[in-house]
């Protein structure tokens, strides 16, 4: 079925955030429809509530599919594993820890089986056995506070960009699902695509910028593999919590809870839409609502052809 993108209502609020001293003011996209004061971009809980209303049920009998989903020991990796053997899909854990693995894995009722693979470990993913899946979700994820390099065929290469874009380029190749999910983030609204600043982020390092340098990035990606994108929403989880105290003390009162923020990667693995898209809350997203974040083409280009470098390298 195709899809495209709805004629949304879309305002600008601006956003104070401090950086080094200095106060930048930032506009975030806001759906005038959604009016909680807490959830003004309907980001939150209130915003799944609102959307949820017209959800169609989910498939119910999901077996003969074969999904692997990586960091799936928590948060929405877990939610999604969840899900989707709870409907008869056999599922592929791909963690960094065995231990953790087992034991999400014990709170799943289904098939679901546990493999070991970092994703910013480019020799692990070119030795990782080639299994036959029907759809992959690209949803591990790190927000560092310090710079932190991997080795990679090119040389050193940043930790976020790493697992964000590189492994799961790589990983995509490796397993040529013919459906695949990547899990962006809200966050990349605020960023322009700028290769050089996402490969080699400037100092001082912030690790909430090169996160969401990095989902911006996954839009292009996604678009030129013909893969689908979403984003989550504000999800609750371990990671929101450690990384961004302040945001989860000041939100923690209407995030979604994991499994609101895998609804849509899970109805993506169930329904597998014939169009490639990006998606929030099961219905197409735009891909840009904040003035002067547009690339142009070249840019897109200048980061495929750079994916591809360390792809052959």
């Amino acid at each position: 079925m195709a899809h495209s993108a709805p004629a949304y209502a879309v305002c600008c609020v601006p956003f104070r955030r401090h950086t080094g001293g200095a106060r930048v003011d930032v506009s975030i996209p806001q759906e005038v429809s959604v009016f909680h004061p807490l959830d003004p971009f309907g980001f939150g809980r209130t915003g799944y509530a609102k959307a949820a209303r017209t959800f169609a049920p989910l498939p119910h009998d999901l077996r003969g599919l074969t999904v692997a989903v990586t960091g799936a020991n928590g948060a929405l990796g877990l939610a999604t594993v969840q899900a989707l053997a709870a409907r008869g899909a056999t599922v592929w854990m791909l963690v960094r820890d065995a231990a953790r693995g087992e034991a999400a894995r014990a709170t799943v009722s289904g098939d679901a089986r546990v493999a070991v693979l970092d994703v910013a470990n480019l020799s692990a993913i070119a030795a990782f056995p080639p299994m036959q899946v029907d759809v992959l979700v690209h949803n591990a994820g790190m927000l560092a506070d310090r710079r932190d390099d991997v080795p990679s065929p090119l040389g050193p290469l940043e930790r976020t960009v790493a697992t964000h874009l590189v492994g799961p380029w790589a990983l995509s190749h490796r397993l040529q699902a013919a459906t695949t999910i990547w899990v962006s983030s809200g966050g990349m609204y605020t960023q322009r695509l700028d290769v050089d600043a996402t490969f080699a982020p400037p100092e001082p390092f912030d690790g909430v910028r090169a996160y969401a340098r990095c989902k911006r990035a996954q839009l292009v990606v996604a678009a030129h593999l013909g893969h689908h994108a979403m984003h989550p929403g504000w999800a609750d989880s371990e990671g929101v919590r450690t990384s961004l105290p302040r945001f989860h003390r000041l939100t923690r009162t209407i995030l979604r809870t994991p499994e609101q923020g895998a609804d849509t990667i899970v109805w993506l693995a169930a329904t597998r839409p014939t169009t490639p898209g990006f998606w929030f809350d099961r219905a197409p997203a735009p891909a840009f609502a904040v003035p002067g974040t547009r690339h142009a083409a070249e840019e897109a280009g200048r980061l495929i052809a750079l994916l591809e470098a360390y792809q052959a390298a």
